[in-house]
């Protein structure tokens, strides 16, 4: 048994021995693709950067407002049409798009309603240049889409209702067709469905600019498996929330934690813009993506899993989000978003844990098979012949 502790010693000093040599270990340099650049270079690129944010938000803000100056323009206080359709659409358009907005918010169900949403379809093909000297190279600041769609919220309407506003940069078959795949409902289809929400409800979802509430497709199905990759788009809380860490998934809902002024978003938190980048301000820090890459269904998957009646209450309930929640559907808001992200993106494995069964087994076995190592074997001669 002596023999066992001095080779047990023996290695623990080897290990000691090699443990001072090799720590502490060199500092790792982070891995990149890219080669380091120079201060300089790097302060002119966040700048650039920054005028091209600048350029482009101011492009979306002066065409939204553009487009609510035609709204209100033609606006009557006897319009209770879910669908407008501008002066400036030619005839046979005005119909395909009517045809186009029709199915769509028929798709809202049953309870859909012009009370509090509209859907208004515009034609503009003006295009703002570059600045620049050679007004015929100059090129355009905007995208190159055939259609675009923003959601005014109703305090920058008319206070009561969401209206999508819809620009046709054209009239030809290719537009319309563009239209056709577009969704023109998106988060209006929301307050056409549910009307205004709750006060505590929603100054959570203008906090966090309608984030989780972009998609309104709730009676269309639609498969919870998504890219396997998807899963490293959430951020920590949303890790937390995966990982059922408790008050992992508020904080990935920001309940709790967003304050009233709060928001980042262009047009003073009024507009949603579908292809702006979206970030807000929630607990002191800028949030990107908390709930990854398929957040904008998640208040569409809750029409789904706890029905229509139920989430209405939810939505115009004046208490807190998560309170509102499980007084409508009997389940904390948290454990669903939970159950949600499960569905959506795949549940992690359990962590490997060291069993006290196992640590007994080695700690027994290892003894053992020391003294057979160390055992002394005598040589077995061949047999003369």
């Amino acid at each position: 048994m002596g023999m066992i502790w001095r080779w047990s010693a023996a290695v623990a000093l080897i290990c000691a021995a090699v443990a001072a040599v090799l720590l502490p270990f060199p500092p790792s340099r982070p891995d990149s693709w890219t080669t380091p650049v120079s201060a300089p270079l790097a302060s002119a690129t966040r700048a650039l950067t920054q005028a091209a944010e600048a350029a482009h938000r101011a492009v979306r803000e002066y065409r939204t407002a553009q487009a609510l100056d035609r709204w209100n323009t033609a606006r009557t206080a006897a319009d209770t049409s879910p669908i407008r359709i501008d002066a400036s659409v030619p005839e046979r358009v005005a119909v395909a798009a009517r045809s186009v907005v029709s199915e769509q918010w028929a798709a809202l169900g049953p309870r859909a309603s012009a009370s509090h949403a509209q859907v208004f379809v515009y034609v503009d093909t003006t295009l703002i240049p570059r600045a620049t000297r050679d007004d015929a190279k100059s090129g355009t600041l905007e995208s190159r889409a055939l259609v675009d769609v923003v959601f005014a919220l109703p305090k920058a309407t008319d206070g009561e209702r969401c209206v999508a506003l819809v620009r046709m940069r054209g009239s030809s078959a290719a537009h319309i067709a563009a239209l056709s795949r577009q969704s023109l409902v998106g988060v209006c289809g929301f307050f056409a469905a549910f009307g205004m929400p709750g006060t505590r409800v929603g100054e959570w979802l203008s906090a966090t600019q309608y984030r989780f509430a972009r998609r309104s497709d709730w009676n269309v199905a639609r498969a919870m498996a998504i890219d396997a990759a998807a899963l490293y788009g959430l951020d920590d809380a949303g890790g937390r929330c995966l990982t059922g860490v408790a008050g992992g998934c508020l904080d990935a809902l920001s309940i709790g934690t967003a304050p009233k002024t709060a928001t980042l978003a262009p047009q003073r938190g009024a507009i949603i813009d579908p292809s702006a980048p979206v970030a807000y301000l929630a607990g002191g820090r800028v949030r990107n993506a908390p709930l990854g890459s398929a957040e904008d269904e998640l208040l569409a998957d809750a029409v789904r899993s706890i029905g229509v009646d139920r989430f209405a209450r939810f939505w115009g309930s004046p208490s807190t989000p998560d309170s509102a929640y499980r007084s409508a559907s009997g389940t904390s808001l948290e454990s669903w978003t939970q159950e949600w992200l499960t569905r959506t993106y795949g549940a992690v494995g359990e962590r490997p844990t060291v069993r006290f069964r196992d640590v007994a087994w080695i700690a027994l076995i290892a003894p053992i098979l020391l003294v057979i190592a160390v055992r002394p074997r005598e040589r077995v001669l061949p047999a003369a012949r």
